[in-house]
């Protein structure tokens, strides 16, 4: 098993495994556990010891007031305040139906973590999975339509850092209008004929016009397109970038 620990000076920043977001973890637990999880994450990543970890985390303003019970006077409004209650006992009926208890404290957080896996004790330190990374479709009782979510979840996670690595490849050649074949865009992804239709098939909305029969093109055969790269800057590069400041 590859732990945080393992390669946290290897990295510049928090280490937060990729398996959080793609095993389905960030969307069935609810807010103050995700809060607490990338708390864990920058404590195990920065700190050498248990103590210093849980003094940490005490520390943090990000973890006031988590699992406390809410009250009106918590929030801005009454209909804030109903939103949340209803949204929590959305979450704690889904915990139940697992035959979890939902947590009425970080101590009780901390124990469901180590529980599925997502938090190791050490004894002296905790510890974070890398790779494997639990799965969430393993722990939870899941309905057909929340299974199905999650599988689209875990083929976004694979598919949209290839879908990244294109359009970066292709605006750095500072063109709209390209040919490639599928052979060699599999060479320029390092990838294999059912990833590379699901980023191609991703690319098609930032396309001026779709391929045709884009899955039925022989593998050697060039298919030519033409990207519109302000849909790219508005939906995937982030309001930070503009046509400007890239080309």
């Amino acid at each position: 098993m590859q732990t945080v620990r393992d390669i946290r000076h290897n990295n510049e920043g928090i280490v937060i495994p990729s398996g959080f977001k793609a095993n389905g973890w960030a969307d069935v637990l609810p807010h103050e556990m995700n809060v607490l999880f990338q708390a864990f994450c920058y404590v195990v990543t920065k700190y050498e010891t248990k103590a210093e970890m849980e003094q940490a985390l005490g520390e943090l303003k990000a973890l006031e007031g988590t699992f406390a019970t809410p009250t009106v006077d918590m929030f801005k409004s009454e209909q804030d305040f109903e939103g949340y209650v209803k949204l929590l006992n959305k979450h704690k009926a889904f915990f139940q139906r697992s035959n979890y208890e939902y947590p009425n404290s970080r101590e009780e957080a901390i124990q469901l973590f180590s529980k599925w896996g997502l938090l190791l004790d050490k004894g002296d330190v905790w510890d974070i999975p890398v790779y494997p990374f639990p799965d969430v479709t393993g722990l939870f009782k899941l309905t057909e339509a929340e299974q199905l979510a999650l599988s689209y979840v875990k083929l976004e996670a694979l598919v949209h850092p290839m879908f990244s690595k294109l359009v970066m490849q292709l605006h750095e050649q500072e063109e709209n209008s390209f040919s490639y074949s599928k052979a060699d865009l599999k060479a320029m992804l390092n990838t294999n004929d059912e990833m590379l239709a699901e980023v191609l098939i991703k690319l098609t909305p930032y396309l001026e016009e779709p391929i045709d029969n884009m899955l039925d093109i022989p593998e050697d055969e060039k298919m030519s397109f033409t990207v519109v790269w302000e849909r790219v800057y508005e939906d995937f590069l982030g309001q930070q970038y503009t046509g400007k400041n890239l080309q």
